[in-house]
């Protein structure tokens, strides 16, 4: 039997409390209610350690970007390569990759800047989470 506990692992989604409250019966209105709290995640930081290589030179595209992983790496500048966790501080939601130099979380449309993750709009509290890296030659590696 179902019981909703993948869901509860899986924080890229959020339903509204209303609807939670309204139609979870059978799994738990306070079970799911906890899956949509606003606490910070490190999911993207803790999948990428130290020395992993996150995406080639070549698949960031310029003013751009990629989520691999839970990472988002990004090339606001040609050359310039920056990653940040991909969780929304707001929810947990994953951000996609920017479009027109911001980053914008799906679920409530925080905004966020390309160039140094800085919450732009929206209700996240603070910008994205950075995470160090460097260029290997190709590579663009974890720091």
């Amino acid at each position: 039997m179902y019981d909703g506990q993948e869901f509860l692992r899986d924080k890229r989604w959020c339903l509204s409390r209303r609807t939670l409250l309204t139609k979870a019966g059978a799994l738990g209105a306070a079970g799911l209610l906890s899956a949509c709290g606003g606490g910070d995640s490190s999911a993207g930081q803790a999948a990428a350690t130290p020395g992993t290589v996150l995406a080639r030179t070549g698949d960031v595209p310029v003013g751009g970007g990629t989520v691999i992983d839970g990472v988002l790496v990004v090339q606001a500048e040609a050359g310039t390569f920056s990653a940040y966790d991909a969780t929304c501080p707001h929810q947990g939601v994953r951000v996609g990759a920017p479009r027109d130099g911001v980053i914008t979380c799906p679920a409530h449309n925080s905004t966020f800047a390309i160039g140094d993750g800085a919450r732009l709009g929206g209700p996240a509290s603070r910008g994205l989470t950075e995470i160090a890296v460097r260029v290997d030659g190709t590579d663009i590696v974890r720091a």
